[in-house]
C-alpha cells in the first residue's frame, strides 16, 4: 500500500494493517514507511526513538550546552559558581563530561545561551514521533533524566509503570538533595 501522507497514521498503525507493507515516493515519508513496516511494537519504538535522536543531532550539529568544569556555557557567562546546569545537580545521568545517555526529551531543552541565534527544534517538528501514540508522546515530552532504555520501556509498558517509575524517580532525587544538604551543614 502506498502511503501519500500522514493523515490516517493512526489507522495505519492498528491491528487492521499488520500485515500490510507500505511504500512512498515521497523522500519525506521514507522512514515514517520504515516505521510503519516494523511490525514488532517494541522494534518500532526504538527505530523511532533512534530516528528521532539521529534528527535533532543533525539538527544541532554541535554539543550545545559546551561543558567544561561542569558548568555549562550560560553558567560561565554569567560567572556563577553553580555547576551542572539545567541537569541539576541530583540527576542520576550526569557525568564528568555532561550527559551520559541519551535522552530525547532533554535534548530539545536549551536555553538561550546554548542556542545563540538557532532556531529552537520543537517536539513536533519531528515528523517521525507521529508514529507514537498520543499517550507514548506524553510520556516522551516529561521523561526527564532517564536513560534511554528507560524511556524505551516507559513508551512499550504504558503511563501506569511509567507514573510508578516517576514517583520512585522523585523520592530518590529528594533523599540525595537531603544527603547532600545535610553534608554541607
Amino acid at each position: 500500500m502506498e502511503l501519500r501522507s500522514t493523515k490516517l497514521l493512526f489507522l495505519y498503525k492498528s491491528f487492521l494493517f499488520r500485515k500490510v507493507f507500505f511504500t512512498t515516493k515521497d523522500k519525506s515519508l521514507k522512514k515514517i514507511v520504515k516505521g510503519l513496516n516494523i511490525k514488532k511494537r517494541k522494534k518500532r519504538i526504538e527505530y523511532i526513538y533512534n530516528e528521532a535522536i539521529r534528527e535533532i543531532n543533525t539538527y544541532y550539529f554541535k554539543d550545545l550546552c559546551d561543558f567544561k568544569n561542569n558548568q555549562c556555557i550560560a553558567q560561565r557567562l554569567s560567572g556563577r559558581s553553580d555547576i551542572n546546569g539545567c541537569c541539576i545537580a541530583g540527576c542520576p545521568n550526569f557525568g564528568d563530561k555532561g550527559c551520559i545517555t541519551i535522552n530525547l526529551t532533554c535534548k530539545l531543552i536549551y536555553c538561550k545561551s546554548a542556542l545563540g541565534n538557532i532556531k529552537r527544534l520543537k517536539f513536533r517538528n519531528i515528523k517521525i514521533l507521529k508514529l507514537l501514540s498520543l499517550r507514548q508522546r506524553i510520556i516522551l515530552k516529561t521523561d526527564f533524566f532517564s536513560s534511554k532504555e528507560e524511556i524505551i520501556k516507559d513508551l512499550y509498558y504504558g503511563l501506569i509503570i511509567y507514573g510508578f517509575r516517576c514517583l520512585g524517580k522523585e523520592f530518590s532525587l529528594f533523599k540525595r538533595r537531603l544527603r547532600r544538604k545535610r553534608s554541607s551543614e
